[in-house]
């Protein structure tokens, strides 16, 4: 549950207001931090994330020699709340893991999960891109388009890659619009996975950038083309450490958007004139004891047997029955003791006189 805190004066109430969930929340902003031992290829991870997402994104060049992320995220955790930052990409190097990536997503505060990326070295066998394929112009603001190819991405039992994949668009997605314009579109970044060739071996994820180039095709849509740029990244999936399910479902509500139509109910509808008609779906209904009004007309008379009574062989006087003149006394009836004349007054016709029932 989230912890609620009162504020204490109108500064502090101002900045709980602003951490307030909303119904439309902006992009999320990420931490970059270095570890005791960065190196260059690291660090143009770093910036070119940085690069990538600014301004939300902040980089940090003092190195953190305390924070391990899978042995305590207090630090971590700490730095992103003073920042305001929801994910957090933290870059260090050891003897047991070099060039090793840690991205985590917090939620309240929280951690509320983490993986690692292990940077691998490039086909030429060195795994620090040249300075050269670092400087490529981006926009600031420019949203670029993300392309998942491979398998493992669609594949919802595996929770490692579709939680990989909903960290780099949380990323890179940028502001959230309903209007695109088609000049923006000018980069494209693939995020590929191999086939996984054995079983228990991890696919390694490969990160490359594109930009979109628009040609003379001879018809009314122009031929696209890509053109790689800027760096080439290859990783390897290290340790993970996967959400809590209840917070990822406390962290996953979502309220009603202003825009949202209105879901429609069942068996509910409009006519023409504009009236609502609802349809109500009943159970069998149990008709033996059901309690029906009491006349004394419909009561069985002593020595007068029903259709149902007699045999099928003999023959029915329904006929003669129904022709005979009975008379039936009512006992509610008023007598003529209990009525009497009344004048209807001067504005009536004279010479008439009514009977009042007397109450």
């Amino acid at each position: 549950m989230l912890r609620e805190v009162k504020p204490k004066n109108p500064r502090t109430a101002r900045l709980l207001k602003k951490k307030e969930p909303k119904l439309i929340e902006p992009p999320k902003r990420t931490l970059l931090l270095h570890g005791s031992k960065c190196p260059v290829a690291l660090n143009t991870v770093l910036k070119t994330i940085h690069g990538l997402t600014n301004p939300n994104s902040v980089l940090f060049h003092k190195k953190n020699g305390d924070i391990r992320p899978f042995e305590s995220t207090e630090s971590m955790e700490f730095l992103a709340d003073k920042n305001e930052c929801g994910i957090v990409v933290f870059g260090s190097s050891n003897k047991k893991r070099p060039n090793c990536i840690t991205l985590a997503r917090i939620y309240n505060t929280k951690v509320m999960e983490m993986f690692e990326l292990l940077l691998l070295p490039g086909a030429e066998g060195d795994s620090i891109p040249t300075p050269n394929a670092l400087k490529f112009n981006i926009g600031i603001g420019m949203k670029p388009m993300v392309l998942f190819a491979g398998s493992v991405w669609e594949d919802n039992t595996s929770g490692t890659y579709a939680m990989i994949k909903s960290v780099m668009l949380d990323i890179f997605k940028g502001e959230e619009t309903d209007k695109i314009d088609v000049e923006g579109l000018q980069f494209l970044m693939m995020v590929s996975a191999e086939e996984p060739a054995e079983q228990g071996l991890s696919p390694i994820v490969h990160l490359r950038w594109y930009k979109t180039l628009t040609k003379r095709s001879g018809h009314k849509l122009p031929r696209v083309e890509l053109e790689e740029i800027g760096p080439k990244f290859d990783f390897k999936v290290g340790r993970v450490r996967e959400a809590d399910p209840n917070v990822m479902k406390e962290a996953m509500k979502q309220g009603k958007r202003p825009n949202e139509e209105p879901r429609t109910k069942k068996n509910i509808s409009m006519d023409s004139i504009g009236d609502k008609i609802g349809r109500v779906h009943l159970g069998k209904q149990d008709l033996v004891n059901l309690q029906t009004r009491k006349m004394k007309g419909l009561k069985r008379r002593a020595g007068v047997d029903t259709d149902s009574d007699r045999d099928d062989d003999e023959p029915s006087n329904y006929g003669s029955e129904v022709s005979e003149e009975i008379d039936f006394i009512d006992e509610d009836a008023p007598s003529d003791e209990d009525m009497m004349d009344v004048d209807e007054g001067a504005g009536a016709d004279k010479g008439r006189n009514k009977k009042l029932r007397l109450a």
